[in-house]
């Protein structure tokens, strides 16, 4: 009798052990799930963005077409392993500041005067408004979203960051342009400057925040 209240016993762990395991695996799975959900979405958001541009905009050169298409690929890979929203927001940064000067360059093509600080300044502030919106609307974050730094959203503060980074890379490869006589130093030196600054901020963030 003894010996059969050990075997049930041992059947009952047996049972708790399995069930916790299958309990684990599930929320494992549901995770992974929530993740490649969030993924889809942003890059969806900014695929729809980018082609709604190029239908729109047909006739109209981009301020750098292989810097958009960089920073949506960036995007796509940060969210796909995971990472960061704050990582994920430096390239999201980046793409704000890639729009607002593909779009200030169609109004310097149509001859659309204004001072130029508040033109390109307003264009920023309205592209992040809007992406900053569709995110929002999106449910890629909001109130119940505990991903925060100073009690901002972390993507929204990568953002920022990457927004920062490449207005400065870019007025730097500019410096450089015109201090070489207009020329630039090797090809695509913009984007290869943009981008390097860009991984080194995304790698700053990984270091504080993983």
């Amino acid at each position: 009798m003894h010996q059969a209240g050990q075997e049930w016993s041992a059947g009952i762990s047996k049972q708790r052990e399995r069930t916790m395991i299958k309990t684990d695996i599930k929320n494992k799975q549901e995770k992974k799930i929530k993740r490649n959900s969030r993924t889809y979405k942003i890059l969806g958001l900014f695929l729809i963005s980018f082609l709604s541009l190029i239908v729109v905009l047909p006739s109209v050169m981009a301020h750098c077409p292989l810097c958009t298409a960089a920073t949506i690929v960036g995007v796509g890979v940060t969210r796909s392993l995971g990472w960061d929203d704050s990582i994920v927001g430096v390239f999201v940064g980046a793409m704000i500041v890639s729009s607002a000067l593909w779009v200030n360059n169609i109004f310097k093509k149509r001859n659309i005067g204004g001072n130029a600080f508040l033109r390109m300044g307003s264009i920023t502030v309205a592209t992040f408004v809007l992406t900053v919106l569709s995110f929002y609307y999106a449910g890629i974050f909001g109130p119940a979203n505990t991903y925060r730094i100073f009690g901002m959203e972390k993507i929204i503060f990568g953002s920022i960051s990457g927004a920062i980074v490449s207005f400065a890379t870019f007025f730097t490869s500019n410096e450089i342009k015109k201090r070489n006589e207009g020329r630039v130093l090797f090809n695509y030196q913009t984007m290869a400057i943009t981008f390097g600054a860009l991984i080194l901020n995304g790698l700053l963030f990984w270091g504080i925040f993983r």
